[in-house]
This record gives C-alpha cells, sequence and structure tokens, in this order.
C-alpha cells in the first residue's frame, strides 16, 4: 500500500476554529487528519466522536483481536492511511510482528492466529465481500464468540470501512507520525 502525492478532496479542518461542539469533540481523540477531514460534518462528527472513542474502551472482544479485524479492513480497502494508524495501536495491545506481517500479506490462516481468531477474521472478510455472512462462517465465529462479540466485530468491520471510504475519497494526506494509541 502506498499513498501517492495528491491534493486532498476534504477540507482540514482547524479544531481550533470550529465550532464550539466541534471543537469539545476534538478532545475526545487526536486530532488526525482523518478526524479533521470528518469534521466537515459539523452535524454528524461530535456524537461520531463519542462513538469512536468508545470503541477504545474494553469490550467484549479482545482489544488485540479487535486491532487484527481493523488491519484487516484497512488491509483489503487498500486503505495506508488506516494501516499505518493502526499498526502503532496494534502493537500496543499485543499484536505481534509475526501477525502484522501475515496481515499484510493477507495471510490470516497462518499458525500465528487461534482457531477463535481465524474465525473472526473470516467472518471479517465475509461481512466485507457479502454483506450477509455464510451460515458456515457464522457457525465457525459462533463457536468462539457471543453475540455481543459478533455484533462488535459487525461494529468495528463496518466503521473501518466507513474510515478507509473516507481517507480514500477525502484523499486525506498521511499524518506527520501516527498518534500513539488510547489503549
Amino acid at each position: 500500500m502506498t499513498q501517492p502525492a495528491v491534493t486532498p478532496r476534504l477540507t482540514l479542518v482547524d479544531p481550533d476554529n470550529s465550532p464550539p461542539e466541534v471543537a469539545e469533540a476534538f478532545k475526545l481523540l487526536p486530532a488526525l487528519n482523518v478526524f479533521r477531514a470528518m469534521a466537515n460534518a459539523t452535524t454528524l462528527f461530535p456524537p461520531y466522536m463519542a462513538y469512536l472513542a468508545r470503541t477504545f474502551e474494553p469490550l467484549a472482544l479482545d482489544a488485540a483481536l479487535e486491532r487484527m479485524i481493523v488491519l484487516r479492513v484497512a488491509k483489503r480497502s487498500d486503505c495506508l492511511y488506516a494501516w499505518r494508524q493502526n499498526v502503532v495501536v496494534a502493537h500496543s495491545v499485543g499484536v505481534s510482528n509475526e501477525q502484522i506481517a501475515a496481515l499484510d500479506r493477507g495471510d490470516t490462516n497462518t499458525y500465528g492466529f487461534t482457531d477463535a481468531q481465524k474465525a473472526a477474521l473470516a467472518f471479517s472478510d465475509e461481512v466485507m465481500d457479502l454483506i450477509e455472512v455464510t451460515d458456515p462462517t457464522y457457525q465457525a465465529a459462533r463457536q468462539h464468540f457471543s453475540d455481543q462479540a459478533l455484533t462488535e466485530i459487525l461494529y468495528i468491520v463496518s466503521n473501518y470501512m466507513f474510515v478507509a471510504r473516507i481517507t480514500r475519497t477525502g484523499r486525506v494526506p498521511l499524518d506527520d507520525e501516527p498518534a500513539s494509541s488510547r489503549q
């Protein structure tokens, strides 16, 4: 994944010169370029940031697996922005370099993943590809995950597909450095 030098399509909102509710929302997470682009939608940005900040708090889904899913979505969406930022987060929650390299290669069946992780990644792939997961894939994931965890996977996949579309369609430039992780 490489990001060619391009002119951003979406304006990067300055947190210091934004409406009060938008400025307040910027305090929830680092003012990354992707969030600065999202802030153009002043009506949706504050509640979205509250939602996104909540995803960095404990979930039923293991934090490392959650980040593996995020990286899988970023890789499959060819979104260098989301990939680069979330490698930092993945490291902070214990995802190994070997697992990150396997995700980068698209190899989710390697020995470096548990059966539960493989099931979650296959589930995530079908969410991206088919929208409705097939019965065999659902049943395989259901052996490892509760309804709550499966629903969280749906939220995470959908959210990062959205992030990839904002960054790619908006041609959001990479930040100088990825932000450190909240986790």
